[in-house]
């Protein structure tokens, strides 16, 4: 058996979207283009919120200008002891006056597993037959609750952004 640092795990990525697999494949970036699109920069960290109730989220760029506005965030959401939601969050907006454009993209909407690998048990080849059996046998039925709940939270995600550009238009 070869080393295996503490803190090491088993992980394992469940896309939501499998990309090229299908003609039509749902497009994740909105663009909107308008009157007020400087309120985006108040109503999607709010959208966020509400629909994917986030269990952290981390700030990995942000550039505020005149007339500018653009972020990048990685949103998490733990589902359970083993496996959490993640999805990149990009946001583009520039305004100038009461018009503007705004591109918001959802990149790698994932369902992430994670089993730890840091004691001497959980690096044994029994544990690891007693693991594969366990995550084929009933944990897979799990994964599977997940990536549909994903899927819907997406949904919603867009439904609710893309009523929410018909309202800007409309003011």
């Amino acid at each position: 058996m070869g080393y295996i640092p503490t803190g090491a795990k088993l992980t394992i990525w469940n896309d939501l979207y499998k990309r090229g697999s299908k003609p039509g494949l749902k497009n994740l970036e909105y663009f909107y283009e308008g009157k007020n699109a400087k309120r985006l920069i108040e109503f999607i960290p709010k959208l966020i919120q509400t629909i994917f109730a986030p269990t952290t989220w981390q700030q990995k760029e942000i550039n505020v200008s005149e007339g500018g506005y653009s972020v990048y965030w990685y949103v998490f959401k733990d589902l359970d002891n083993f496996t959490y939601f993640r999805v990149d969050v990009e946001i583009k907006i520039e305004y100038k006056g009461d018009t503007g454009k705004a591109k918001i993209k959802l990149s790698e909407p994932v369902i992430v597993t994670e089993y730890p690998q840091e004691t001497y048990w959980q690096k044994t080849f029994f544990y690891e037959l007693l693991r594969v059996f366990w995550h084929n046998v009933f944990y897979n039925k799990k994964v599977d609750e997940y990536l549909n709940w994903a899927k819907l939270k997406v949904s919603c995600f867009e439904e609710k952004l893309l009523k929410y550009f018909d309202r800007l238009k409309e003011s």
